[in-house]
Formats: C-alpha cells, sequence, structure tokens
C-alpha cells in the first residue's frame, strides 16, 4: 500500500523584525489624522498632522503581543501637543521597553511633548540639525468671544460648577484660575523632569538646567547629555538589530495601528475646515501642553 505523502506548505510568515512605529505631527488625545488638504503654512493644531494616542497605544500594544518583533524603533517628527497625551504615548512605549530593546530615531523635531515620548528609550538618534528638547509646559486657550461677535455671531452658555467654564474660549482666566493652572503646570513640570532625569540618568537640577523650554539643535543635545548619537534611522536601526541579538539583515517592518481618523470629503474645503475647527477644539481641550513653540517646516528627513 502506497504511503500518501503529505506536503507541508513553505512557511511564508517573516522571521523576527524591526518594528518601526511612527509618531509625526502635534500629539492630540484621540485618534491619529492628516489635514485632507495640504495646508499652505504649518499651524499647531489647526493645519497640521495629529499623532493621536489611542493609535499610538494600540501600535506599542500590537508590537508588545508580536513576538517575532524583537526590537521598536520609534521615529519622532513632532513639537508635542497634548501633556495627557504625551504621558500615554510614554507608558504604552515604557511596556514595551520592559520586554524589548526601544530605539528612537528623532525626525526634524522630537521637541517638548515629541522629547517626552522619546524618554522610554534606550537608545536616542537625533540629526546634528533636528530641533529638540524644549522641556517646558505650557497652559493656554482660544478666546473667541470678540471675534464671534464682529461676525455677528451670538452664544448662549449654560454652565454648571465653579470650574466648568475653565477651559471655555468665550473668556479669558480669572487670577483664581491662572493661580490653578499654574499649579497644574509645575505639577506636570516636575513630572516631564522625572521623566527625562531617570532616561538620560541624570539629576532632576541637571534637567532642569537644560529645560526651562530651551530649544537645541541635535548635535547641541548630545553635549547636554541628552541624545546618545547623531544619525537617523539606519542608525536607529542598526543599534535596535544589536541590542535585540538580530543578524545586521533583519528588516524593519512599520507597524500600523489601522486607518487613521479623516474628515467627510477630503478634497473640499469644507474637510479642511471641519479639520481647522476640530484642531481649536482639541487644542482648548488639550488644557496642559508640552508643546515647542518653534514652527519648524520644509526640513528634509531620511525616511
Amino acid at each position: 500500500m502506497a504511503r500518501k505523502r503529505l506536503l507541508r506548505r513553505p512557511n511564508s510568515r517573516p522571521g523576527r523584525y524591526v518594528a518601526l512605529l511612527r509618531i509625526e505631527g502635534e500629539i492630540v488625545d484621540g485618534r491619529s489624522q492628516r489635514p485632507p488638504l495640504k495646508p499652505p503654512f504649518a499651524l499647531p493644531f489647526l493645519l497640521n498632522e495629529r499623532a493621536g494616542d489611542l493609535s499610538v497605544v494600540q501600535a506599542a500594544r500590537q508590537v508588545l503581543k508580536d513576538k517575532r518583533a524583537a526590537a521598536l524603533v520609534v521615529y519622532i517628527d513632532s513639537g508635542g501637543g497634548s501633556a495627557t497625551a504625551s504621558e500615554a504615548m510614554t507608558a504604552a512605549l515604557k511596556k514595551v521597553a520592559a520586554k524589548k530593546p526601544l530605539v528612537v530615531a528623532m525626525g526634524p523635531v522630537a521637541a517638548s511633548g515629541g522629547y517626552y515620548v522619546a524618554t522610554p528609550a534606550r537608545w536616542m538618534v537625533a540629526q546634528p540639525g533636528t530641533i529638540t528638547g524644549s522641556i517646558g509646559v505650557l497652559h493656554g486657550k482660544f478666546v473667541n468671544a470678540g471675534l464671534l461677535g464682529k461676525l455677528l455671531f451670538s452664544r448662549e452658555t449654560i454652565s454648571r460648577g465653579k470650574r466648568a467654564m475653565l477651559l471655555s474660549s468665550e473668556r479669558p482666566f480669572s487670577e483664581e484660575e491662572r493661580e490653578l493652572i499654574w499649579r497644574q503646570i509645575r505639577r506636570t513640570y516636575d513630572l516631564f523632569l522625572d521623566r527625562v532625569a531617570a532616561s538620560r540618568h541624570l539629576t532632576c537640577e541637571a534637567v532642569d538646567a537644560v529645560g526651562g523650554g530651551r530649544v537645541w539643535t541635535g548635535r547641541q543635545a548630545l553635549e547636554r547629555g541628552l541624545v546618545d548619537e547623531l544619525g537617523g534611522v539606519d542608525q536607529a536601526l542598526e543599534k535596535a538589530r544589536h541590542l535585540a541579538g538580530l543578524s545586521h539583515r533583519a528588516p524593519l517592518r512599520e507597524v500600523r495601528p489601522g486607518k487613521r481618523s479623516l474628515p467627510p470629503s477630503p478634497t473640499s474645503s469644507l474637510a479642511l475646515a471641519q479639520y481647522v475647527i476640530e484642531g481649536w477644539r482639541q487644542f482648548n481641550e488639550a488644557g496642559t501642553l508640552c508643546l515647542c513653540p518653534l514652527i519648524v517646516d520644509d526640513l528634509s528627513n531620511d525616511l
């Protein structure tokens, strides 16, 4: 009796690899978004791309669960944004870093919240001209009551509770609210210092000396101990391979958390207006911000 021979299909699943996660644009609460039309100029929150904490956390969890993902390279091109979203991303990346080597590759900008989310990394690579640092915190909101009045719009607001109007765009902060916000800023800044000090093996006093919102180039950051190496994604990939014990041929695979949240009618000017309005809302509701005050545009990167 002839034996039947079972033919095994070749294993098409890739072997161990280095995962790539992108954090690009303003850091916001919620899902990542891209403007429906290419804006004529950069404007934080309103016209720029947005990196949502939900999307980044989801991608980080995918990397953590995938046994074939031996290491993670996080590419950052962000001037920061929401402090709470930055902390959520950082917490998720810390969980990955506890299990797998995590290396950060900084693009044109990795400042304020963009630097905050880099702190879980075992190794940080910056380009010589990268805008980084900006270790600081701010809090603000748009006040549009005068603008609406000039446009002949009227609005009625019903509120309940002493702090219900704290983030309202209808009026500026009161003196009591300013004092409350200042205490919140101080707490967030102290947490920022703690995160950087633990990451860079420095004291909080040493971090404060280069912090306070000061902005550095990648080369200056290297001199001050804020990054480990000058280079780009290629150098970060090689470091990740080395830390994970992979061969120099191990591939780099991008992790995508799913579809980005996009406004309807992506080709219309109405969609762009909706995108701007959503950015306005996110800025007002973000509260405390880790946001670099500089706007950097038209800088090339290597990815």
